[in-house]
């Protein structure tokens, strides 16, 4: 068992993020992991596994370690104080031992009845045989190929504990700040000390400088490079007085998207893969360094997919089928594949594409939610419906929002009242007032409902909010044409079509608005409109 602890004097600095992204590519390789939550004044992994963890967290940490330092019970096991986590693999490889329940109010009261100073500055105290006790209940009853611990940061006895006795390498993580490079040094030089080792367990330990910015410019990565080398260079000095040298030197730069939203993921992320490859390298077979570097060059070239992708390049699938072949396991392929069959129209190779980047274990709920618009173009409105409910029940972020609308939609097309639906979407509205769409939503059903006005008001705003969306002008096209104003249709629709409104969507539209259509189908001006946007195809398809 491999025990690595990751540190950092200061908070904020991506620290369990990363350690998450390291249990995870682990658990990927088949590598049985234990992770545990060491930061008990603010514990926070439980919130990065929030979605795959299928069970209310009751004891942890805490717990165990209140047992023996306030009722003098040393617990016979650790199990019972450990969850499994739900990695949506074949197979759980990770196993947490949890901080605790810290919503509750009795676990802030137990943490402050543990005395550090009495585990281990007493007497006879008895505070280092009991965490090695525990690191070896974990290593027999758990059998994890590695151990990784997320400490608190801070000089402090929690910090000796994981990382002095506990740990054999150490990932410390910092910004670029004197505080953070200050603070790290401190700790280098305090757990590199002969005199302050409890034991020689400390085998490597690494750097992360993380959260800097993404150089754009010749000069800002002319910059970027005199920051690596003189930030190495502080962190190398502080090595000086020991046996001990710095193992490898990481950057992470910041990520807008995951300061976010928090994303988990290390899917086409070299600086993460880099840092795995500098904890695990070592230690890993041939045959899975094979392994390794296939997912490394998957990543790479999933990279240039999603620029394919975006370009509408015609060698996406050929660089699909190449990424799928070096590594099969890769989610994020299956989900750009049925992305692209979605633009296609080919909505039963999207689905499939979808279904098994759900089996490959995609944690970011991407192919659950785009599934959920194939089905809905397959006018399989029951799957549609279990979608979007798992995707909402399961609190993915990403898509969150579109994920509520379509339910809304989906339910119309389905019986769902009317006027319930108005509500729903309604109060959608006053937790998002400034997402267009669900202003559309809104106005197309006050249109089927034939409250006019009120589908004016919301269209009007979705147009004031996004006034290049084709769609927009579309839905106040329809609101005219029930109005019985013929001359504002037309005028609407031909907006809607020079904004690139996709006018095959009309297709999987409700009756009501399908008729619209229908009824205009022979008219000179309709036709006229449609020859002009080069959409004469559409009265066939009418």
């Amino acid at each position: 068992m491999k025990t690595i602890t990751f540190y950092s004097y200061k908070g904020g600095v991506g620290r369990t993020l990363a350690l998450v992204n390291i249990a995870n590519r682990l658990a990927e390789f088949g590598k049985k992991v234990c992770i545990m939550d060491f930061d008990l004044e603010a514990p926070g992994l439980n919130h990065k596994y929030k979605r795959q963890i299928n069970t209310e967290i009751k004891q942890g940490l805490v717990d165990y370690i209140y047992e023996f330092a306030v009722n003098d019970i040393l617990p016979p096991s650790i199990r019972d104080y450990a969850i499994e986590i739900n990695t949506s693999k074949k197979q759980n490889n990770i196993t947490f031992i949890p901080a605790g329940n810290s919503e509750q109010g009795k676990y802030w009261k137990k943490l402050s009845r543990i005395s550090w100073w009495n585990l281990f500055y007493r007497d006879n105290s008895e505070g280092i045989p009991f965490f090695l006790d525990l690191k070896e209940k974990i290593k027999k009853e758990f059998s994890p190929d590695y151990l990784l611990i997320d400490t608190r940061t801070g000089i402090t006895e929690i910090a000796a504990i994981t990382m002095s006795l506990l740990a054999e390498s150490i990932v410390l993580f910092a910004v670029n700040n004197e505080e953070n490079i200050c603070g790290t040094q401190q700790i280098i030089r305090t757990i590199t000390k002969k005199e302050n080792k409890l034991l020689d367990t400390i085998k490597e330990i690494h750097f992360v400088l993380t959260r800097i910015p993404f150089p754009n410019t010749p000069e800002g990565r002319s910059r970027e490079y005199e920051i690596k080398n003189l930030v190495e260079q502080k962190i190398k000095d502080a090595f000086k007085e020991s046996d001990k040298e710095l193992k490898s030197f990481n950057v992470i730069h910041s990520d807008r998207e995951i300061e976010l939203f928090e994303k988990v993921r290390m899917s086409y992320d070299t600086e993460y893969l880099s840092l795995f490859n500098s904890l695990t390298g070592e230690d890993f077979s041939p045959e899975e360094k094979e392994k390794f570097d296939n997912l490394k060059r998957a990543e790479w070239l999933l990279q240039k997919a999603y620029n394919s992708f975006e370009n509408n390049s015609f060698d996406l699938l050929k660089q699909l089928d190449e990424i799928e072949k070096l590594a099969p396991e890769l989610s994020d392929s299956y989900l750009l594949r049925g992305r692209y069959y979605n633009g296609q129209k080919e909505y039963k190779k999207a689905v499939e594409a979808f279904t098994k980047g759900i089996k490959m274990g995609d944690i970011s709920g991407g192919c659950l939610f785009f599934r959920s618009e194939s089905y809905f173009r397959l006018k399989n409105y029951s799957e549609v419906f279990d979608d979007l409910k798992e995707y909402i029940d399961k609190e993915y972020k990403e898509y969150r929002v579109d994920a509520l609308m379509n339910l809304i939609i989906v339910k119309e097309y389905s019986g769902v009242d009317r006027k319930e639906l108005i509500v729903e979407t309604t109060r959608l509205i006053e937790k998002y007032p400034f997402y267009a769409k669900l202003y559309n939503v809104r106005s197309c059903l006050y249109n089927w409902e034939k409250q006019y006005e009120s589908a004016l008001e919301d269209i009007y705003k979705a147009i004031d909010l996004e006034p290049q969306e084709g769609i927009y002008y579309a839905t106040l096209a329809e609101i005219k044409f029930n109005q019985g104003d013929k001359l504002d249709f037309y005028r609407n629709f031909d907006t809607a079509l020079r904004m690139n409104f996709d006018i095959e969507s009309i297709l999987f539209e409700n009756d009501v608005i399908k008729n619209i259509y229908k009824q205009v189908s022979t008219d000179s001006e309709f036709i006229r409109i449609l020859d002009k946007y080069n959409k004469s195809y559409f009265l066939e398809l009418i």
